[in-house]
């Protein structure tokens, strides 16, 4: 019972974070990036991928090893959709984390890179799509705790 609720609870956690973390970086691209924009938003690069990491470890966690198994989601299409979504995620951050990677390696103490007007129109679109995608994680959860769909 511990380890049930102490899993769901980091994962609970963990889709808050992860859901704090891209609407901070919305934020931040919708103004102009300064010095102290940049240094935040790379910090909130990090904790993103850091609440991702621990949304995945707890969802594994939560579904091989608590009351309902493996088998109960590997049988469960809303499972699969949920795993399809994260995936996309994950997908769509892969130009932001290159982009901040190379930013963070490049960066000097009092410099700034450049920001386009069609960079952060990219930038915003791509959190915006993550965080619509974000959204859909719970109601595909409610779905799939309550075995909607496995006939």
């Amino acid at each position: 019972m511990f380890w049930s609720v102490f899993w769901a609870s980091t994962h609970y956690l963990g889709i808050l974070v992860l859901f704090g973390c891209v609407y901070g970086m919305l934020l931040f691209w919708r103004t102009q990036v300064n010095e102290y924009n940049f240094r935040t938003l790379l910090w909130l690069h990090v904790a993103y991928w850091v609440s991702l990491l621990i949304v995945l470890v707890s969802g594994l966690a939560r579904a091989g090893w608590t009351e309902k198994g493996m088998a109960f989601y590997m049988a469960n299409p809303w499972f699969h959709a949920k795993v399809t979504v994260f995936v996309l995620i994950i997908l769509l951050s892969l130009y932001p984390a290159k982009l901040m990677r190379a930013w963070r390696r490049g960066t000097v103490p009092e410099g700034v890179p450049p920001v386009t007007p069609d960079l952060q129109r990219t930038m915003r679109r791509t959190l915006v799509a993550e965080i619509h995608l974000i959204s859909l994680m719970p109601i595909f959860g409610a779905l799939m705790a309550r075995g909607v769909g496995m006939g």
